[in-house]
C-alpha cells in the first residue's frame, strides 16, 4: 500500500458517537480525518439539517419526519441515539447545516462529502441544492456535493462552480454511459457490489471512492483494485491500523 490511502469519516465516527452529530465528527477530525462524509435533509420551512433518514425515530426515538416539519419542532430534542447509546449522548441534538458549517471552518484542509438525500429531492426538487449551497457559503472550497440522483448533480454542475460525487444506484452499462456523459469529480461505489478486478473499474477522469469498509483487510482488497478513498464508521481505529501497518508493507 505505497500509494496515499484517504479514509473517510463516514457520518463521523457513528460506531462510537451519534451519527451526523457535531460530537461524531470532532471526534473523527481529532483523529486525523483528511475527508468526512454527511447527508443531508431539508425541514418543510426550508432548513438543511444533518440527517440521514427522513425520519428522526433512529436518533431522537420520535418518529418525526423531516420534510414534512419545521426546525423549531425538533432543534431542542435530544438526538443521542438512545437505541444504540443509552442516555450517554442525549446533550447532542440535529445540527444544522449552517452550525455545520461554521464547525467546518476550524478545519479548513478537511474536505467534506455533502450528500443531498432523495427524500428532500423528492419533496422540493432541485430547491435543495440551492438552499445546501447557500449554506456552505463559508465553506464551498471544502465541499463536494454527491447524491444518488443524477439530475440533482448535473443541476448543480450547471448552476454551481462546485466539484461533484454520484454514488452510483447499482453497476451497470447505462450507469457507466451515464458516468461518462456526466464526469463527475467522484464515482461512489457500494462494496457490495464493487468489481473485484481492478480492470473493471470504469476508466474516467473521477476519483473512485467505496462505502462502508469497517477492517483493515477489507481496505487493503479496495485499495489493491485501484481505490484510493474508502468511507468507514470506525476512522480512528482504522487510521491507527493503517499507520502501524506502513512499516510490514514497506519492507515486505
Amino acid at each position: 500500500m505505497k500509494e496515499q490511502i484517504y479514509l473517510v469519516g463516514h457520518r463521523g465516527q457513528p460506531d462510537s458517537f451519534p451519527e451526523n452529530s457535531l460530537e461524531s465528527f470532532s471526534h473523527a477530525l481529532k483523529s486525523g480525518a483528511a475527508y468526512i462524509e454527511t447527508d443531508i435533509n431539508v425541514t418543510a420551512d426550508g432548513v438543511a439539517v444533518l440527517s440521514h433518514d427522513n425520519s428522526l425515530l433512529r436518533l431522537t426515538g420520535k418518529d418525526i419526519n423531516v420534510t414534512k416539519s419545521t426546525y423549531a419542532s425538533f432543534k431542542d430534542i435530544s438526538a443521542g441515539y438512545p437505541e444504540k447509546f443509552s442516555s450517554r449522548f442525549n446533550h447532542c441534538r440535529i445540527a444544522t447545516l449552517g452550525e455545520f458549517s461554521n464547525f467546518l471552518q476550524s478545519w479548513p484542509e478537511v474536505i467534506c462529502f455533502i450528500e443531498i438525500k432523495q427524500d428532500s429531492l423528492l419533496c422540493f426538487g432541485h430547491r435543495v441544492v440551492d438552499l445546501v449551497m447557500a449554506s456552505l457559503e463559508t465553506i464551498w472550497e471544502q465541499t463536494v456535493l454527491i447524491s444518488f440522483e443524477y439530475g440533482a448533480l448535473r443541476y448543480a454542475r450547471d448552476h454551481y462552480d462546485v466539484p461533484v460525487g454520484w454514488v452510483l444506484p447499482e453497476w451497470s452499462v447505462e450507469n457507466q454511459l451515464k458516468a461518462d456523459r456526466l464526469a463527475p469529480d467522484y464515482l461512489f461505489v457500494d462494496a457490495e457490489f464493487c468489481p473485484d478486478n481492478n480492470k473493471e473499474l470504469w476508466p474516467g477522469p473521477w476519483q473512485w471512492a467505496v462505502y462502508t469498509i469497517n477492517t483493515l483487510e477489507e481496505i487493503k482488497k479496495y485499495a489493491a483494485l485501484g481505490i484510493r478513498i474508502i468511507e468507514t464508521n470506525r476512522i480512528s481505529e482504522l487510521q491507527q491500523a493503517l499507520s502501524d501497518s506502513r512499516p510490514n508493507d514497506e519492507h515486505g
